[in-house]
């Protein structure tokens, strides 16, 4: 969800790319509330974080604590915490309601992190340079 996020958000200045603990299938649940914005994921699959161990990044957000102890080739490492929407409830309906609430979340730090680190970098237009950020996330589907 924060690759497809932050693409929406600014893909003037981020390249953004996700990576979990494992590969797989994004959840059913992340897909939809994916879908209720405009945002097509259902072709996604999870990238592991090996899969990007030679990719160089200038930003790493992790999104839960498994995610914050790997090791992530990055120049910043920021690490943000959200709850699992999988394990708040084993109601479907309540799963989909935090799905939607992590998704909100996740986009409204996004938007922050890129005011800041837009406005604070001073970027020559004829270099046209891309900052490179990465979110990684060790639960199922997000």
């Amino acid at each position: 969800m924060a690759e497809a996020l932050l693409n929406r958000i600014d893909s003037e200045h981020f390249q953004p790319a996700s990576a979990s603990m494992s590969r797989g299938q994004l959840h059913p649940f992340a897909v939809e509330v994916m879908k209720e914005i405009g945002i097509d994921v259902s072709s996604n699959a999870r990238r592991s974080l090996a899969d990007l161990r030679d990719d160089r990044f200038d930003f790493a957000i992790t999104l839960d604590e498994k995610a914050a102890g790997q090791k992530i080739p990055s120049t910043e490492v920021i690490r943000w915490k959200f709850d699992d929407p999988i394990a708040l409830s084993d109601d479907p309906d309540k799963q989909l309601r935090a799905f939607r609430m992590v998704r909100d979340q996740i986009s409204q730090r996004l938007r922050l992190f890129v005011i800041v680190e837009v406005r604070s970098q001073t970027i020559p237009a004829e270099v046209g340079l891309k900052a490179q950020a990465a979110q990684f996330a060790s639960r199922p589907g997000l």
